[in-house]
Order: structure tokens, then C-alpha cells, then sequence
């Protein structure tokens, strides 16, 4: 529980340096989405049965949606995507030399 708590966390700020902070020293369109890659680091490095990456994926993609403005709920479906596709392909096709620390 602590553990998605300062995941949740983590996202939220990496949204707010995303979306007030970074606006102003990146060129329009060039910001780096933070959010997008935490999201994706936590789907690579955690265990197969281990639902952390998808919980913070549900959550982030929510973040990006409110800050964004756009439609609510596409994020959290392209993120919740993305980061079941990884799990399954790491978890059946491919094998990597990564310590899983979740």
C-alpha cells in the first residue's frame, strides 16, 4: 500500500512538472511526458503478478487527461494497454537480464 501510495505520488508531481513547469523552459509540442515513462519503466521492471504498473497506469492516465483537457478516459485506456501488452510479452517472449524489485 505505501508502495502504490508513493507511486501515485511520484505520478502526480511528474503531471504537475509536465504540465506548469516544463511548459515554459521546452519549445511548444517537445515537453517530455514523464508520466508516459514512469508508467512504462513500472510495467518493465515489476513481476508478472504483481498489478502495480496498472493501478499507476489507471492513474496516470487519468492525471494526463485532467491536466490535458482532452477526452477523460483515453489515457488510462492507452496506458492500461500498453502496459498489459509489455507484461505479457516480457513475461512470455522475452527474456531479460532485469532484477524484478516489484
Amino acid at each position: 500500500m505505501k508502495l502504490l501510495f508513493g507511486i501515485f505520488l511520484l505520478l502526480y508531481a511528474f503531471a504537475l512538472l509536465q504540465m506548469s513547469f516544463f511548459v515554459h523552459f521546452f519549445p511548444a509540442g517537445l515537453i517530455p511526458n514523464l508520466v508516459i515513462l514512469t508508467v512504462l519503466c513500472l510495467s518493465i521492471f515489476e513481476r508478472f503478478s504483481s498489478s502495480v504498473s496498472m493501478a499507476g497506469s489507471l492513474f496516470g492516465g487519468f492525471l494526463l487527461d485532467i491536466f490535458s483537457g482532452g477526452i477523460i478516459g483515453f489515457w488510462p485506456l492507452v496506458l492500461l494497454l500498453i502496459s498489459t501488452f509489455i507484461k505479457i510479452a516480457l513475461e512470455d517472449y522475452v527474456r531479460l537480464p532485469i532484477p524484478k524489485k516489484f
